[in-house]
């Protein structure tokens, strides 16, 4: 992504990029916050999301490609080597959505570290100088038996969640003869919709960041792969 006018676009409007770690520890879900976002420098998604995305559903489509060519010159009596062979039998969509689930998933628990955020409430967390007792602790009060997850965390879940299921709807649906650009409409619909009702600066570009990300990675991955399978 175009870092220097997204660090500039960001620091005009949030400062510094640990700014909301405070505000954002302290609220539940998102689903709760009704308010529609509007007037915000930082759209969701940006151009250069919106260009990512659909690059990596462009890759999708090659990987299906590849594999029909392949699948033709087997018929037609070549020998394949063995790892074109392996890439004949295996799952291409199956192997596109893991892909996309660890890289989302990785991203995700980046975000989490980088601002000691409660995310999976399994262990005991110490924030604003008090303990938070996991969900397991006889001793937890909350009603959620342990501490709150954190308001970016549970956005940026709910994009990755959302993202995932869009996707697997659209494979699930179109098999072998899936289109990039409806991968493409299924991830902008999860990063438009979490995106709608977030009315912070910050957390809308790490929407546009986790998205971005996620889809260069996966194509950069997805792409070594049909390099080796070529060779």
């Amino acid at each position: 992504m175009k870092k220097a006018i997204l660090t500039a676009a960001l620091l005009v409007t949030v400062g510094s990029s640990f700014a909301m770690s405070d505000e954002l520890y302290s609220q539940k879900n998102p689903a709760n916050v009704t308010g529609v976002a509007v007037g915000y420098e930082l759209v969701a998604p940006m151009q250069e999301t919106v260009v990512a995305v659909e690059d990596l559903g462009k890759v999708l489509e090659r990987a299906h490609e590849v594999r029909q060519d392949l699948v033709k010159r087997q018929v037609a009596g070549e020998r394949l080597t063995d790892r074109q062979d392996r890439f004949v039998k295996h799952d291409v969509n199956q192997d596109f959505l893991t892909v996309l689930d660890r890289n989302l998933t990785n991203r995700v628990e980046f975000f989490k570290r980088a601002h000691n955020w409660n995310g999976d409430n399994k262990y005991e967390h110490s924030g604003n100088y008090e303990t938070f007792l996991n969900k397991h602790n006889e001793k937890a009060t909350e009603a959620v038996n342990g501490y709150s997850n954190s308001y970016g965390w549970n956005v940026l879940r709910n994009v990755r969640q959302d993202a995932l299921s869009n996707v697997k709807a659209v494979l699930d649906q179109q098999g072998e003869t899936v289109r990039g650009e409806d991968i493409a409409k299924a991830i902008l619909a999860a990063t438009s919709n979490n995106a709608a009702t977030v009315n912070n600066e910050e957390l809308r570009y790490y929407i546009n960041e986790l998205v971005w990300y996620t889809a260069k990675q996966t194509v950069k991955e997805t792409n070594k792969q049909l390099s080796h399978v070529l060779k």
